[in-house]
């Protein structure tokens, strides 16, 4: 029964949502609330029972002296909840501005350590091969590309040097926009394979029209 219930439930959820190809009607404004209270709700209920309760309620009941030090997010955590009401947001600014240091450290570190150092490493190979060429080209090209400053002196070669980057940094933003493309195009494929997935769902589980 519960089965039944929710591919009925999924369903109607389904053609509700594709009810948006008619206009932002008010059935589809209840399912963005249904789906968004969902998982703001899955999202809570996570971090409550998989991060707050085993890893800090729990570690400072058990042995409050050798946990000590999670009283520090722990006061962080109850002072960012002073945000709720206006007149105590001041007091949750120390836990905010925690959360944009971290953040943004985290952000730069991964940019750093996740795409832009293992990209330059991956440039590193023999010129052999005509792939291999157009890699070196284009990552170049798409960094000399974000190279705004222009020289101040009026020499030849550092004429020519700038020259060269600059027709070298074109060239890499056309590889950008290729890139670009690809990474569009990926993104069109994986909502036409949801599109599919939500129809055969529909004629398969639902109606059972397809076997």
């Amino acid at each position: 029964m519960s089965d039944v219930i929710g591919v009925w439930v999924g369903a109607i959820l389904t053609l509700v949502v594709f009810s948006y190809l008619l206009g932002d009607t008010p059935l589809f404004r209840l399912a963005q609330a249904i789906f968004v209270g969902v998982a703001i709700g899955y999202a809570i209920t996570a971090a409550v029972y998989l991060i707050l309760i085993p890893k800090l309620f729990d570690p400072l009941i058990l042995d409050p002296v050798a946990h000590s030090y999670l009283i520090v997010p722990l006061v962080l955590g109850v002072l960012l909840l002073f945000k709720v009401r206006t007149a105590w947001s001041p007091l949750g600014n120390l836990s905010v501005a925690f959360l944009f240091g971290v953040g943004s450290a985290l952000a730069l570190g991964g940019a750093l350590d996740g795409t832009l150092l293992p990209q330059l490493a991956a440039t590193l190979v023999p010129l052999d091969s005509l792939e291999n060429v157009l890699l070196i080209v284009g990552t170049l090209g798409a960094l000399l590309s974000f190279r705004f400053v222009q020289p101040t002196t009026t020499r030849l070669g550092a004429r020519a040097v700038e020259a060269l980057g600059r027709g070298w940094g074109t060239l890499g933003r056309w590889f950008v926009w290729m890139a670009l493309g690809a990474l569009f195009a990926n993104i069109a494929v994986s909502r036409i394979t949801i599109l599919v997935n939500r129809v055969y769902f529909l004629l398969h589980d639902w109606l059972q029209v397809v076997r």
